[in-house]
């Protein structure tokens, strides 16, 4: 079999619900089914499922020299910053446990057990002999549709999916944003249409057109609709608006701090 990795299509929500190393999954030798074996050269199988944030000393030393070099706050707010990673990632890490407690599945604590507590979710198939399965992910599959959730806790998923798709819309806008040809001191104007920034986000355009006024409220986005229809001009205020949503993808919530 000859590989051509590639991603592998998946709901961007997945980034808040599965540990760190799911990443090492979302990269497949082929479309479709493959031995698991594929991967042994690429996965570490033994590593921890969630990453370390490394000690204090050694994070406010990292952090504090790439803020010091932009003026931004040093060390007490640097520490501050780290305690809420610390929170965030161990809230994760129970909510994550409480998922595979109400399935019955063992808390993954390798990439291994990590894969088969996914396909116990029912985000991977699992085919054939003990030790080189046959794998066919289904990480596209919605986070409502696949989690052990109450009717509350699904209310509030709805809410933090439509979150999600700001977050993913506003990373399309700072792109365009980085490249607009309009630029003034405190804001940049984008000329374009509302499918050319679904499809950059990977949402539909009326989840675009919502993801749009949300970060208005959020963030101070002007969208302004213009002719042809579809179109829309986008004043960004800049460079807050860039600043505050830097990532090149959606981000887990204790790396988007």
């Amino acid at each position: 079999m000859t590989s051509r990795w590639q991603r592998v299509a998946m709901n961007p929500s997945w980034i808040r619900w599965l540990p760190c190393a799911h990443a090492y999954l979302t990269v497949v030798p082929v479309a479709g089914r493959f031995p698991r074996s594929a991967w042994d050269d690429v996965v570490p199988w033994d590593d921890p499922v969630w990453c370390d944030p490394g000690g204090i000393e050694d994070w406010v030393g990292r952090t504090g020299a790439r803020q010091a070099r932009r003026g931004e706050p040093a060390e007490r707010e640097i520490r501050a910053r780290y305690a809420q990673v610390l929170a965030l990632r161990e809230t994760r890490m129970d909510v994550f446990a409480e998922m595979c407690r109400r399935r019955g599945l063992p808390t993954p604590h390798t990439v291994t057990e990590l894969l088969i507590c996914l396909a116990g979710l029912g985000l991977f198939d699992l085919d054939g002999a003990a030790g080189d399965h046959w794998v066919c992910p289904h990480l596209d599959r919605d986070p409502l549709d696949v989690l052990p959730l109450s009717a509350p806790e699904s209310d509030l998923e709805r809410l933090a999916q439509r979150d999600d798709r700001a977050v993913q819309v506003a990373i399309a806008v700072r792109r365009l944003a980085v490249r607009a040809r309009r630029r003034w001191p405190k804001r940049r104007t984008v000329s374009t249409t509302v499918a050319a920034v679904a499809g950059m986000a990977g949402v539909t355009p009326g989840e675009a057109t919502e993801a749009l006024g949300d970060l208005g409220n959020l963030a101070g986005l002007r969208t302004d609709t213009v002719d042809p229809p579809d179109s829309v001009r986008i004043t960004v205020p800049w460079p807050e608006f860039g600043q505050r949503f830097p990532f090149s993808e959606l981000p887990a919530p204790e790396h988007a701090i």
